[in-house]
């Protein structure tokens, strides 16, 4: 017996084969297998039991998004949704990425460009924070997810971290580049749930002190994810 369970019934769940198991169930099952709050809210996701909360933003709340950029002109920054498509972004985001960081475009997608592994020194470690944030938050039941993992599937070093199937929450870190014009740079990068905006990320980036000249340099790159 595992949680209180037959094995029948677990090997069934397992299969995809028996009904969605309750919330009781779920919640016996992650302290059975030692599963922490993020992994037990991925698997609830996976139920259907918060699909209700997704839905397009409707027109009279884009506003919002706007208002949040206008509050953080000063800061590099831009808004994700859940499956990290990037929805909006601020002027000092879009230069700062030479354009690649805009509305239409995908985080994680821009952050498997060659250039960017090449450019960013801790590539490996955000590349899994990213594909990890895109298992967690994203919508499996709509075509743009599966666009998304069929596209970054042709990248090998994303096909072993998807199969790793991790899964974590939007968090801050620090992204550490290298370019050629100015050598080693390293930025503080914030994450923000917004709570009007379900599953919507809001990002900021900052240069860690003594990086500051990175700000003012329209030529640098640079690219993260919620």
């Amino acid at each position: 017996m595992l949680a209180d369970i037959s094995v029948e019934y677990y090997t069934r769940l397992e299969q995809g084969r028996g009904a969605d198991p309750s919330t009781k169930v779920v919640r016996a099952l992650a302290r059975a297998l030692n599963l922490d709050d993020v992994c037990v809210e991925y698997v609830n996701r996976l139920t259907g039991r918060v699909d209700e909360q997704r839905r397009m933003i409707p027109p009279e709340k884009t506003y919002i998004m706007r208002e949040l950029l206008d509050t953080w002109a000063h800061i590099p920054a831009y808004i994700t949704d859940g499956n990290l498509d990037i929805v909006a972004v601020n002027e000092l985001m879009h230069s700062l990425s030479a354009g690649a960081i805009s509305p239409g475009a995908n985080a994680v997608v821009v952050h498997f460009a060659p250039e960017n592994k090449r450019q960013i020194v801790n590539w490996e470690e955000l590349a899994a924070r990213g594909v990890a944030t895109l298992r967690f938050l994203g919508d499996r039941s709509s075509a743009r997810y599966d666009e998304i993992v069929r596209e970054l599937s042709a990248d090998q070093d994303f096909m072993k971290l998807w199969e790793l199937h991790q899964v974590a929450r939007p968090s801050d870190f620090d992204s550490h580049l290298r370019l050629d014009e100015i050598g080693e740079i390293q930025m503080r990068v914030h994450n923000f749930e917004v709570p009007s905006l379900p599953f919507h990320t809001m990002t900021t980036q900052s240069p860690k002190p003594g990086f500051e000249v990175l700000t003012t340099n329209s030529g640098a790159r640079e690219t993260a994810f919620a």
